[in-house]
């Protein structure tokens, strides 16, 4: 995957992740030592893009197991298909048993997520996403498959992995992780960028967006997010507004320009009321105004030093 921390964090860079050295070094760790990495940390912060963004510097394939309330063995691993079997015992010529012999075997498994990311021939990666979404049944079943690289299936036994895949597990601070999980996990914590970050992310993704656009809307995010709003920005949705002031040819942000950006940043009825009481919508343009100006000042869009995540466990730790 990569060569080493520097080749890690500069190859994310390349591809629009701004990380620190700390993190990119977790990254090679555990892609080396064929260990899972835990991403905790409140949602929209660019967990999931960092999965993302490694398999734009890579390359290599990446499967999703999206987590849901009420998410089953079926859906995560897979399941015999009875149409396949019903239609092969139908058309079969030779014995019961042997029929019966036969719909047992693989050919007659549809695989999901998990049982795919086992039998890819090459090493790809596997983004678990949201699994403080499932329940703690379901999580302890997942701890042979983050130990081991393996699955023990009712019919099928157990299946081995080609190749560990590379995974990367995402929680959204809904619930606390059970201890075997973060055993067998690096774990780090990714909270959402800052000002400097945010800029050049958002410069990485909207190059024909003019600086002053990606200074003030790294500086609006800030804003927002300080703000405590019901359902706070995500980097993407910043991304998205950027991309929308310049579908418009906006070069500055005024404050006529509000019905342009509430759309993009006010997700619930209730941030949308907060936002347009008398004055406020205004006083956060301004704030944002005075950070852009600030980053503006220093021409700073990759940052020299961008500060280490609250937490990163690393793996030795996270063992214990």
């Amino acid at each position: 995957m990569f060569t080493d921390t520097d080749d890690t964090r500069a190859s994310l860079e390349e591809v629009g992740y701004f990380t620190t050295r700390e993190v990119a070094n977790t990254i090679y760790l555990a892609a080396q030592l064929d260990r899972p990495i835990l991403l905790e940390g409140p949602a929209g912060a660019g967990k999931t893009e960092m999965a993302l963004a490694i398999k734009r510097a890579t390359g290599m394939k990446l499967i999703r197991l999206q987590c849901y309330e009420g998410l089953t063995d079926k859906e995560a691993i897979g399941s015999f298909s009875d149409e396949l079997r019903q239609l092969y015992v139908r058309f079969h010529d030779g014995t019961f048993d042997e029929a019966a012999k036969r719909v047992s075997d693989r050919s007659f498994f549809l695989a999901g997520p998990l049982l795919s990311a086992l039998e890819t021939p090459a090493r790809c990666i596997l983004l678990v996403d949201e699994i403080d979404k499932i329940s703690h049944a379901f999580e302890a079943q997942l701890l042979e498959f983050l130990g081991e690289w393996q699955l023990t299936i009712p019919g099928l036994g157990e299946v081995k992995a080609h190749q560990p895949p590379f995974t990367i597990v995402t929680a959204n601070d809904e619930r606390q992780l059970g201890y075997p999980l973060l055993r067998r996990c690096a774990r780090i914590y990714i909270n959402h960028p800052t000002p400097e970050q945010e800029a050049a992310i958002v410069a990485s993704r909207t190059p024909d967006c003019s600086k002053a656009i990606h200074y003030f809307i790294a500086g609006f995010a800030k804003t927002l997010r300080a703000f405590k709003m019901e359902k706070p920005p995500s980097i993407s949705e910043m991304i998205t507004l950027a991309l929308a002031l310049d579908k418009l040819n906006l070069k500055e942000i005024r404050d006529d320009h509000k019905s342009v950006i509430l759309p993009f940043i006010a997700k619930t009825e209730k941030d949308r009321a907060s936002l347009l009481v008398s004055g406020r919508f205004e006083s956060f343009m301004d704030n944002a105004r005075i950070i852009a100006d600030e980053m503006s000042r220093h021409d700073v869009l990759v940052p020299e030093s961008v500060p280490e995540p609250d937490s990163v466990m690393p793996l030795e730790v996270a063992a214990q």
